[in-house]
């Protein structure tokens, strides 16, 4: 009989997460606090040479033990030349297989992946060249996402979840995002804005099991596939 996991286990899993700080995954108003470009540095830095190009990276590489989910924690790529092209980004759940439910319990409840988008903007008068009134950073998306099992008995990594209703970090915004950056964003006529880079920032988490090695109660740090690519 495949085990489920009960709403008694669920609601103890969340109250397990709620006692750290941002245990599990960051919610979209913290996400909004995070500093750019992060402090932390970059994993990977990829510039688009041209439509369909891509970049597509795992981070980290291999678990580790941890059980925050604090900006530094976060993994995040580069994406350079966004401008004048249509980009897609996500963050996602990596390469760490969900074990199969046992009786009393399902890994894939206590599995989350979230991401946020940054974009790098500048702000000029369209017709003063190299003109930058304003540059700055903003969040302009990501999503959270808690493990469920599907139709086929699958995990997959949703934002529509049996968690999002106990707390809304554990599920919202988008599984993936798309950006046209074919035309600049113009307002009150004179000015014109315009994205020169996005960062992707990603983290997946594990509670109660996970592939690291961790003393004591088991959470981890697992890999985190971090993807940008453009289309015509």
């Amino acid at each position: 009989m495949k085990a489920v996991c009960s709403f008694a286990t669920v609601v103890t899993a969340s109250l397990i997460l709620s006692t750290t700080l941002s245990f599990g995954q960051a919610s979209q108003s913290e996400m909004q606090g995070f500093p750019m470009p992060p402090p932390s540095g970059f994993v990977a830095t990829k510039t688009f040479a041209y439509v369909g190009d891509y970049g597509y990276y795992t981070a980290p590489t291999a678990s580790l033990p941890g059980q925050s989910a604090n900006a530094s924690d976060y993994k995040y790529v580069r994406y350079l030349s966004v401008d004048g092209k249509n980009v897609w980004v996500y963050g996602a759940w990596g390469p760490t297989p969900i074990p199969t439910p046992v009786e009393g319990g399902d890994a894939c409840f206590h599995a989350h992946a979230s991401y946020g988008v940054w974009g790098k903007f500048e702000i000029t008068f369209p017709w003063f060249s190299g003109s930058i009134l304003w540059s700055g950073w903003s969040l302009l998306g990501g999503g959270g996402m808690s493990g469920t099992r599907n139709a086929n008995d699958r995990c997959v990594f949703d934002t529509n979840n049996s968690l999002a209703s106990i707390d809304p970090r554990y599920g919202w915004g988008q599984t993936f995002l798309r950006f046209d950056f074919r035309q600049s964003q113009s307002f009150f006529i004179i000015f014109r804005k315009r994205y020169k880079e996005l960062v992707v920032g990603a983290l997946s988490n594990t509670h109660g099991w996970g592939s690291c090695s961790a003393p004591g109660f088991k959470a981890c740090f697992e890999p985190s596939y971090i993807i940008g690519y453009t289309l015509p």
